[in-house]
């Protein structure tokens, strides 16, 4: 992994470059994909599973497959099949990771005015059809998930508030017909 780019004002703020030990050169040909922008936090997140699944469940598993092929028969029992899908769920799963962690911009700070919407601002917002009241952190498509609270700049809403400011209307068409938001409030967590 080449480390990650930092974008933003505070520059200072920027985490320190990681490398990933032992990645090959076909590790680095597949990594070849568009930028992935990161929340600090999110990507913190990101190389913590990539370090406990590479590490600590990468060592487990290896030691259960041995524990499990005493003999040349295991490789037909049920039970070691399992655990050798397992693994391979859990290669997909680190090689994911790797790949996102390669290609990681974090993003400290905005261009934008502290009054508009941005990539990771938290912004309350008020359906006005129904009167209920959201608030979401926006985030890149990797770290997104609206259950929780975290919007992606991608979907059409995250696209529809970014640039916006408190008080303003957002109309939106979707599938189930339009929609409009009031955006109420915007705030940004510093550090």
């Amino acid at each position: 992994m080449t480390g990650i780019k930092i974008f933003g004002k505070d520059r200072t703020k920027a985490l320190r470059h990681h490398t990933i030990e032992g990645e090959s050169k076909s590790a680095q040909d597949r990594t070849a994909m568009a930028k992935i922008l990161l929340t600090r936090a999110g990507y913190e997140e990101i190389l913590r599973e990539f370090r406990i699944l590479a590490g600590e469940e990468r060592s487990h598993l290896v030691h259960e497959i041995l524990e499990a092929t005493p003999e040349w028969s295991a490789a037909d029992d049920p039970d070691f099949q399992r655990i050798l899908a397992r693994r391979q769920r859990l290669e997909r799963r680190i090689q994911y990771l790797q790949q996102v962690l390669a290609n990681a911009e974090v993003l400290v700070g905005s261009n934008l005015p502290p009054d508009k919407v941005r990539f990771n601002c938290r912004v309350t917002i008020c359906h006005l059809a129904s009167g209920k009241v959201q608030q979401f952190r926006l985030v890149g498509p990797v770290e997104a998930d609206a259950q929780n609270g975290r919007l992606s700049t991608a979907s059409p809403l995250g696209r529809a508030l970014m640039g916006r400011a408190p008080g303003e209307r957002v109309d939106l068409e979707t599938p189930a017909g339009r929609r409009s938001y009031q955006i109420l409030d915007i705030s940004v967590d510093e550090g």
